[in-house]
């Protein structure tokens, strides 16, 4: 839509371009121009809105071309700033720029602000002559029991070799690396090399003596004491178990994993031992039996059991019934039942027996031609020995033999998978095979023995294991 079709809706009227004999002014170079001047591209504004201004168009958008952010604008005036000194230590001074003017700052060079973080630890200190006295106190104090034990032998202190010099220049160190004990022994140098422990040791019983003498009766004197035996047994433990192995690091876990298996048991065993506990006693009964044994407390429990609704009884009259009066009816129908079931049967029987078919004579017929051929063999084994009937191979079979060939070692009788792999492995402890080699006869026999036998002590090893587990657990 162009401005000519919005003038005509408004019904505005347009300015005509040549009205009669007025002439036009020639169009000058600068408005040809201009209208050869390609419009600038407005971005931010749809094609058709930017159409409806018409020649009224409005100035270029000037947009931002700095990706920066905006220059703070303030009316207040900016604080100043001082460079002020301050007190790094005693002997040492340095500047930061604090905020504030020098009127407010001052001229005083003050502490830092971080003084108050700057801490160290309280180490004793004493002169030469402090340090002989309390330590001399000291050896007395331990010479004494040593004395009444055994006078024959001298006491000897394990600590002779320190002298004042190597003990203040212990403290010294001490109190410049507020007790960062490796550090300390990295700096170590007096001409002895000393173990850590040691220097542990040293340093903790003298400020123990020193404490002793100042206030003996404080509690705290007790956690100054230093066990150098137990600490290098700590690391060598820590050292040993640092370097395990691979396998020996699987090994214990599986130990881990197999005791807390056999805790699990023992709760569950625990667990069921309880819940038959709990079944098998009886319950205990709150109130005393001795008031119901009287012929008053016999009455009185009487008629508390007539007059208890809550159990919801119908009596059809006031006295109770003899309960072994219908027991002895209920016994009476029952043997009449019995009797009139076992009527029935013996009636059908004997109408069965009427009424046999061809097909139940002929199997009856092949049952006694059966029984006929057995008492037959055996009659026929009378008549030999037993040696014989072993070479010949002759025997006779209790048990229905299945049709064709077969093989003795399939007979051998199986037990159930987990029981199967302990026979199996009893086996192996023996020597034998699962399977004897020459199957005949009497191998087979002695195997299906043995084979019982191991199951019987399988079973009764498990019973066994069972019943140490629990006397363990009482335990």
């Amino acid at each position: 839509m162009s401005s000519s079709d919005i003038l005509d809706v408004l019904n505005i009227q347009q300015k005509s371009k040549s009205h009669g004999n007025s002439v036009s002014p020639p169009p000058t170079a600068s408005a040809s121009k201009a209208s050869k001047a390609p419009r600038p591209q407005v971005t931010g504004m749809q094609r058709e809105l930017y159409n409806l201004l018409g020649e009224n168009q409005p100035p270029i958008v000037v947009q931002p071309a700095s990706k920066f952010k905006n220059k703070l604008t303030t009316t207040s005036k900016p604080s100043p700033w001082t460079n002020a000194a301050f007190k790094a230590n005693d002997h040492l001074n340095l500047h930061h720029w604090v905020k504030g003017s020098k009127e407010l700052v001052g001229e005083e060079v003050k502490e830092s602000s971080y003084t108050k973080f700057n801490i160290h630890l309280r180490i004793p200190t004493f002169d030469e002559e402090t340090y002989r006295s309390f330590m001399n106190v000291s050896n007395n104090s331990n010479e004494e029991p040593v004395k009444k034990e055994d006078s024959g032998s001298p006491s000897k202190d394990d600590n002779d070799d320190w002298e004042y010099q190597e003990v203040d220049y212990l403290f010294q160190l001490c109190r410049k690396y507020d007790l960062r004990w490796f550090v300390i022994q990295d700096r170590y140098n007096y001409g002895k090399s000393r173990t850590l422990e040691e220097l542990k040791e040293k340093f903790y019983k003298v400020c123990q003596q020193y404490f002793v003498s100042k206030s003996p009766n404080d509690p705290l004197l007790s956690s100054l004491d230093f066990p150098k035996e137990k600490e290098l047994e700590r690391k060598k433990y820590l050292q040993r178990l640092l370097s395990r192995s691979a396998a020996e690091i699987a090994e214990e876990e599986a130990l881990i994993v197999e005791s807390r298996k056999f805790e699990m048991a023992a709760k569950k065993t625990l667990n069921e031992r309880e819940s038959l506990l709990r079944l098998l006693d009886s319950p205990n009964s709150d109130q005393s039996v001795s008031q119901y044994l009287t012929s008053q407390g016999m009455s009185q429990l009487y008629g508390s059991l007539l007059s208890d609704k809550s159990r919801k009884r119908k009596h059809e009259s006031t006295v109770p019934e003899n309960p072994w009066m219908k027991r002895q009816q209920l016994f009476a129908l029952q043997r009449q039942q019995l009797q009139q079931i076992q009527d029935k049967k013996q009636e059908s029987q004997d109408n069965n027996q009427l009424k046999k078919t061809k097909r139940q004579k002929q199997e009856m017929q092949t049952a006694i031609k059966r029984k006929a051929e057995t008492v037959y063999a055996e009659h026929l084994l009378e008549n030999f020995s037993a040696d014989e009937r072993k070479s010949l191979g002759v025997m006779a079979h209790g048990e229905k033999l299945p049709p064709g060939v077969y093989l003795r070692s399939s007979k051998i009788s199986t037990f159930k998978p987990a029981l199967q792999s302990k026979v199996a492995a009893m086996l192996q402890e023996l020597g034998l095979s699962v399977r004897p080699a020459m199957p005949s006869y009497d191998v087979v026999q002695r195997h299906e023995e043995l084979l019982k036998r191991i199951a019987t002590l399988v079973d009764l090893k498990k019973h066994l294991d069972k019943l140490e587990a629990e006397k363990a657990i009482t335990k």
